[in-house]
């Protein structure tokens, strides 16, 4: 997986997957009876409880989760009882004494009208052991990145890792090894690999005709590999270069073209993707119909060691209300040991068009500011893909209006329409997610950027103000909710800016309200 790899796997069979309908229900409802490995007469594997300690098993309908049963390794069977005849599913999770999910597989299941129906599911662990990643970090300054890497979230670690101009990320890989583009003003981009605080140059200038994507790397820990993207400057066409565990300048493959994705003369521009084994995702910035900017997501299989040869999957989705059900770009992908997908979309703006990090506020107009995101888990099918959660999304607004007689140019200031978390949801909502940060064994780190307004309190003389936000936001992997968020003060991961009429930096003006020392979010 991308970023921050995971031991290889380690697979075992454990039973055959197998159901059938049989006598023991009575009456209109049926049942479904789950044997699960080691567990009642039916365990066809005796599984060691070192390995697995708890299995829950859900029953969905129509993708609804009905009800989740839990069981103990070598317990008895699990049974859900008065179901109506339709075509269920069953959800197998396996997980280990820490309670790590180690396995995941369904089955689905037709209920018949006074029989049971007999399941044994077939599952595979994902690893033998996982491993924990470092953080890594970067704080923005004068159009300019500098990377970090630390054990823990820490705005104070070293900078070992400059990069003047567009962001890029950077990558772990199992022996803690951590990667970055490294380049000054002017200079060339050089590639870096870091061990501790050491570091040695693996590459010390790309060729001029190829330009990285915001975020290049990638590594692969089911094969040991590392992945950088971009494309040919002058062709626009989309390149790889595969990377087997490098530990020196000779070892950086070159980058070659990727046949099968189309790029459409350029018009389409890459700006993330994860590769697993032969899985590939890639997302994408492309044109519609009508000259609008949209972001895609296609799901594919990749094959070859350069020239490289794509194979799409099914169509691309568009990050909007009808395919992925949010908007905003796509910002970063990485595909887990569980082979489970997450997608990072990011809508940070305003209504004025597509101003990035920008925010415009005209106090003689209506005004949207968008300050808001949305982490997405996806499954792969035979047709492509489907999203199966979405977590932190902001989908309604809210008004923040002034505060007493409010006037800036002879003019009332209208208030702020916002999709932005009010304060009592920033804990449950992301402003803007940007990169994947670290994978644990439990759970996942993002990097989440984005900013919360006041409008004038002119009974309390106060101006308006834009209070950014950085922290770093943990999400369960086996629960899919926000843990927590670390808020960092002393570094921004982005340039968040506010411009318009009746603004001063990042203050709101309105005549009268000089206090400028407004340091306090209040809901409005």
């Amino acid at each position: 997986m991308r970023k921050f790899g995971f031991t290889a796997l380690v697979s075992f069979l454990f039973l055959l997957a197998s159901c059938m309908n049989m006598g023991g229900s009575s009456g209109e409802d049926g049942a479904i009876r789950v044997a699960l490995p080691g567990s009642g007469s039916r365990g066809a594997y005796t599984l060691s409880k070192e390995n697995v300690k708890t299995y829950k098993v859900a029953l969905l309908l129509d993708g609804e989760n009905l009800k989740t049963q839990t069981s103990e390794a070598g317990g008895a069977d699990i049974v859900f009882d008065e179901l109506e005849p339709a075509t269920y599913t069953v959800q197998v999770e396996a997980y280990d004494t820490i309670d790590v999910l180690l396995a995941r597989k369904s089955e689905t299941i037709k209920v018949t009208a006074g029989e049971t129906a007999e399941c044994s599911i077939a599952l595979k662990l994902f690893a033998s052991s996982i491993l924990d990643s470092g953080y890594i970090l970067w704080k923005y300054s004068s159009n300019s990145y500098d990377y970090y890497r630390n054990s823990s979230i820490s705005e104070d670690a070293e900078n070992l890792c400059h990069f003047y101009g567009d962001l890029t990320g950077a990558a772990e890989d199992l022996k803690e090894n951590w990667y970055c583009l490294s380049k000054s003003d002017g200079g060339p981009v050089s590639l870096y690999r870091w061990n501790g605080n050491s570091n040695t140059v693996l590459k010390n200038d790309f060729d001029s005709d190829f330009s990285f994507l915001s975020d290049p790397l990638y590594y692969d820990d089911t094969t040991d590999t590392l992945w950088l993207a971009g494309h040919n400057s002058s062709s626009a066409d989309f390149c790889l270069s595969k990377n087997a565990a490098p530990s020196s300048i000779a070892s950086i493959a070159t980058i070659n073209k990727v046949n099968g994705f189309d790029t459409n003369g350029g018009l389409r521009t890459c700006v993330a993707f994860a590769i697993r084994e032969s899985d590939v995702y890639i997302a994408y910035e492309d044109v519609d119909t009508n000259g609008n900017l949209v972001y895609c997501l296609q799901h594919g299989k990749i094959s070859g060691d350069g020239p490289f040869v794509f194979e799409p999957i099914g169509s691309p989705k568009t990050v909007s209300d009808l395919d992925l059900g949010v908007s905003g770009a796509i910002t970063d992908v990485a595909i887990l040991y569980d082979g489970t997908v997450y997608v990072l979309v990011s809508n940070v703006g305003n209504s004025s068009g597509d101003s990035g990090d920008s925010f415009i506020y005209n106090y003689n107009q209506s005004n949207t500011m968008y300050s808001r995101g949305a982490l997405l888990k996806i499954q792969s099918t035979s047709s492509g893909f489907e999203v199966v959660d979405t977590l932190g999304w902001t989908g309604s607004s809210r008004q923040i209006a002034p505060v007493g007689d409010a006037i800036y140019g002879g003019e009332s200031l209208k208030p702020l329409t916002a999709y932005i978390p009010s304060l009592s949801e920033n804990s449950k909502k992301f402003y803007g997610p940007r990169r994947f940060v670290a994978i644990k064994p439990k759970e996942i780190a993002i990097a989440d950027c984005g900013a919360n307004f006041v409008m004038p309190n002119c009974n309390e003389r106060q101006n308006g103000k834009r209070f950014d936000h950085n922290r770093v936001v943990t999400v369960s992997l086996s629960s899919f909710a926000i843990l927590g968020a670390t808020e960092l003060k002393n570094i921004k991961f982005s340039n968040l800016t506010l411009d318009g009429s009746g603004i001063s930096g990042g203050y709101i003006n309105a005549i009268g309200c000089e206090d400028k020392n407004n340091d306090k979010i209040e809901e409005q």
